[in-house]
């Protein structure tokens, strides 16, 4: 394990081919508590799990070998939300960098014309995934075709008019992940994002994003009663706003390598989407389901 030192000249330990996930947190805890759950029970399984330690490793060894070719078409999750700053390209990133931790081989399909992935990507020391600036969402059915990555994700702009983007990748989309930071004027172009993804039929799931550890769990609360009452379906992880994600993009590491203070709860709740992701497209294909 090396040490880095960050601009500030404080020394972080970054861990060589290590994942570094473990710790406590609310993301990886909170799955276990059933969606049907009233307030109050939601409210006690948040509390509960910011309390509880995890005592395994959030990324387990998935015996994935890298020369396996997959028997079905690439996975496409496009990341995407109307309203800009809501934490698109950092689930994006996160996401990317998580499925590598995991032994999966990922890649960012970068379809904003600010090209902040792409950009992001190509700074960093080995990110482990690949990563392309592609404007024509069309060229997805060929990539995903290809199979050689087990996860494809995209990263959408902030403003899906236009080009009509959003319909060119939902079109060629698995799932839709909606990042949202229940702020004020965040909740109308998520309905409106919600809305146009449920009319396409694509299953999708929104994420609240950029939560604030120190308001605690009325915040969360809140923020899923508000994507309720909408109708819009949501993940149980949420994941928190910590400086480690601005830091570890400075420093050109990413999120799965790099260690200060809070980055482990970070990646913890990067892991428990992850898991979430899987868990729910796992059963839609058994089940024969596509929407």
């Amino acid at each position: 394990m090396g040490l880095r030192a960050n601009q500030t000249g404080a020394a972080h330990p970054e861990a060589d081919g290590s994942s570094g996930y473990g710790g406590s947190g609310l993301g990886a805890s909170a799955n276990f508590y059933p969606a049907t759950c009233g307030a109050d029970w939601r409210l006690l399984a948040v509390m509960y799990a910011t309390l509880s330690p995890m005592t395994t490793n959030a990324t387990a060894l998935s015996g994935a070998l890298p020369g396996n070719a997959r028997q079905t078409d690439s996975y496409v999750i496009a990341v995407m939300n109307q309203k800009g700053g809501v934490g698109k390209t950092m689930v994006t990133l996160s996401l990317a960098a998580h499925t590598v931790a995991a032994h999966g081989r990922a890649l960012v399909v970068d379809v904003d014309p600010q090209a902040n992935a792409h950009d992001l990507t190509r700074a960093m020391r080995d990110p482990g995934y690949e990563v392309v600036h592609e404007l024509d969402p069309a060229q997805l059915t060929r990539i995903r075709q290809l199979r050689d990555f087990d996860t494809i994700l995209v990263d959408c702009p902030g403003s899906l008019e236009g080009r009509n983007v959003l319909a060119e990748v939902l079109a060629r989309s698995t799932f839709v992940i909606i990042p949202y930071d229940h702020e004020p004027e965040s909740v109308l172009p998520t309905i409106r994002t919600a809305g146009r993804v449920r009319k396409s039929g694509v299953p999708y799931a929104a994420v609240v994003t950029k939560a604030d550890p120190r308001l605690g769990a009325e915040f969360l609360i809140d923020a899923w009663t508000t994507l309720e009452k909408e109708g819009i379906r949501h993940f149980r992880t949420a994941v928190r706003e910590y400086r480690a994600w601005p830091n570890s993009l400075k420093n050109g590491v990413p999120i799965t390598r790099w260690n200060e203070r809070y980055a482990p709860k970070l990646r913890e709740d990067v892991a428990s989407l992850h898991t979430e992701l899987l868990l729910d497209l796992g059963r839609r294909a058994l089940a024969g389901v596509t929407a």
